[in-house]
Formats: C-alpha cells, structure tokens, sequence
C-alpha cells in the first residue's frame, strides 16, 4: 500500500480524506466543517484509518499483512478490509489463495475467513474442497464464508453438509444456502423442517432460508 496523498484524491475513501486533514494538524473541528460532518463520524473515520495504517505500517509483504490482522479484533478486521483499496484486496486474495494449501491448521481457518470477507469468488472451489475436512470448525468457517461470497455455484457442496454430523455445521450450511439464494437447496431444507427429533433452531435456521430464497431478497 502506498502512503496516502493529495495527488491520488480521486482514488481516496471518504475516511482518508478525513485522515489527510487529521494528519496536516486540523483540529477535530476544523475538520467537521470542511466535511461538513458530525463529531463522531470524523472521529470514526480517524480512528478507522489509524488502524488500517498501523497494519500496513512497516509490512514488507502480504504474509506480513496478515499476520498483524490475525492480532486485531474482529471488529477491527472488518474495519480494515472495508478501508482496504481494490488493489490491497487483490493482493491479500492472491497471496491467501496461493497458500491456502500449504498453510497450518490455525492459518487455513484464517485464510478461509479471511476470502470471506473479500467476497472471493476464485476461492469457491478451493474452500469446497475444505469442506471434505473431519474438522468441524473448519467445515462451519467455510460454509460461513461461501454464504459471504454469495455464489451459486457452491450450492451443491453445502448441500452436502445439511447431513453432517455437527449441528452447528448444518446451521450454517442452511444459512448460507439461504444468502446464495439455492432453488436447489429447497427440498432439502423443507425435509430437514419435517424431519422428527430435528433441533428447534435447526427447523427455525431452515424456515428463515427458505423464505430468503423464495422472497430472493439478499440476508444481509
């Protein structure tokens, strides 16, 4: 990432702008009315971009990069990906996915988070492929993040996780069937509504997808 400036104002994020005026001295004030925003929008927008810089501050590399995020609170993360410019993204994404075979355990569910977040669509395959894992954690973090890439494509293998063992995989398989908007996925989940013993949230994750996927409005 390069270092921020007036000369690449038409590439800034309104939260850098705000950093720019922050960094040359401005008070907190001045600021608000060159924005013409309120106090605490300012003062998030700083404190955004102080984050997302101290990640990026002596990082010689992607590794490098990830490895501070994996340091930061989750909220801090989220925070830092949304700052993030289309390049850095694509960075990350290529390094992640160019590793995420080779990685260790604690990384991969990183990785896996992580290509969620970036909403990934050439990490479909590869995070269906960890989905053959025995590990539970891992199998809920990828449906969890092929929910957040939001493509179709993944239907099939998370409809292969509505058998799973774990419940909590199931949940989020049913989940995600219902973000990626899976016609496919319908009765299945109206099986999984009707089948006896099943576990009230279960039957409840179920009916709330199924009428995602027919009203075709996105879960935010």
């Amino acid at each position: 990432m390069k270092n921020i400036s007036w000369d690449d104002i038409s590439k800034l994020s309104d939260s850098e702008i705000t950093y720019l005026l922050y960094l040359e001295g401005k008070s907190i004030d001045v600021i608000c009315k060159i924005r013409n925003l309120e106090k605490s929008k300012v003062e998030k927008q700083i404190i955004e971009c102080k984050i997302k810089y101290r990640i990026f501050e002596n990082s010689k590399s992607e590794k490098d990069i990830i490895t501070k995020l994996k340091k930061c609170f989750k909220s801090e993360r989220l925070s830092i990906i949304e700052l993030l410019q289309k390049e850095d993204k694509e960075n990350l994404e290529n390094y992640v996915i160019n590793n995420l075979f080779n990685c260790s355990k604690e990384d991969c569910s990183f990785y896996i988070w992580l290509l969620g977040e970036l909403k990934s669509k050439r990490a479909v395959l590869p995070i269906c492929a960890f989905l053959k894992s025995n590990d539970g954690n891992i199998k809920r973090i990828c449906c969890s993040a092929l929910g957040k890439i939001g493509d179709v494509s993944a239907e099939d293998a998370l409809i292969s996780c509505l058998n799973d063992e774990k419940p909590q995989v199931v949940q989020y398989a049913i989940k995600s069937l219902g973000k990626i908007k899976s016609k496919k996925a319908l009765p299945y989940l109206n099986k999984i509504i009707n089948t006896k013993n099943q576990k009230e949230y279960i039957i409840n994750s179920a009916i709330f997808s199924i009428k995602e996927i027919i009203k075709g409005d996105k879960i935010d």
